[in-house]
């Protein structure tokens, strides 16, 4: 009788390609040159922002100059198209200064020539005159009030009013402030309150240079030529010797003989 013999089954094996076991390694997870390049990509990105937020202040610096070079010349135009006085009012107290435009009625006697807008004084003198008191001896009550015959003359308040238009005319320089207005044809500058610089009916102005500062201290003068109102800018602090000057050595602008038609 024949036995069978028991068959043991044989073992499979799996034939191992060279190089194999490096793929599976590498699927796995990063290689270092991998993690180098993303390090570097954002390191990239990082620098990027860096220097873009350091360059912010003088790119808004440059803008509030365009917006200022803007209303100069939208009033300078109007004031000699509407044969009308402008002017443009700044609040150098302000940071991010909201700049007005207003008018001065046609038919009028044209003002002092002063950039310096005091309405704290006007409302005081206003408020001063309504509230005028003296004491009558002959009226045991006391004071006469608005009865009073020795009541002080008002003298004619400003009479510039907003200008009415279908444009904006109020212009906003963001992130900035108005360090200083220097009035060269004038021998005036001011650091501080509420300063106008007017446009007459024959397209002249003052002549100023308005020093613009950001944030981070950088500075831009925007140069307002009298006669053509034309905008040129330079870095820093520059008054222009020749400002005041025509090609002929006069001094402008003319003083105020351009009376309205």
């Amino acid at each position: 009788m024949k036995i069978a013999a028991s068959r043991t089954p044989r073992a499979r094996t799996r034939k191992i390609h060279p190089g194999s076991r490096n793929r599976c390694v590498k699927g796995a997870g990063f290689t270092l040159i991998e993690v180098l390049i993303v390090v570097v990509i954002v390191a990239m990105l990082f620098g990027a922002v860096a220097v873009s937020y350091s360059q912010l202040p003088k790119m808004q610096l440059r803008e509030a100059g365009r917006k200022f070079a803007g209303g100069v010349r939208f009033l300078s135009g109007r004031a000699r198209t509407s044969r009308t006085l402008l002017r443009l009012v700044m609040d150098l107290d302000k940071e991010s200064p909201v700049l007005k435009v207003e008018r001065f009625p046609p038919g009028v006697a044209l003002p002092h020539r002063d950039p310096r807008v005091d309405e704290e004084e006007e409302e005081t003198l206003e408020w001063r005159y309504e509230n005028w008191t003296r004491m009558d001896l002959s009226n045991p009550v006391g004071p006469l009030g608005a009865a009073d015959p020795g009541k002080p003359f008002l003298p004619p308040l400003s009479q510039w009013e907003a200008l009415e238009t279908q444009m904006k005319t109020e212009i906003v320089l963001e992130n900035v402030r108005i360090a200083s207005v220097t009035f060269p044809c004038m021998n005036k500058e001011f650091t501080s309150g509420l300063v106008s610089l007017a446009f007459y009916p024959n397209g002249t102005n003052w002549g100023a240079v308005i020093l613009l500062r950001s944030t981070a201290e950088h500075e831009l003068s925007v140069i307002v030529e009298p006669m053509t109102g034309h905008v040129r800018y330079e870095s820093g602090f520059v008054v222009p010797g020749d400002l005041c000057e025509d090609a002929e050595g006069n001094l402008l602008p003319p003083e105020d003989d351009d009376e309205e038609d």
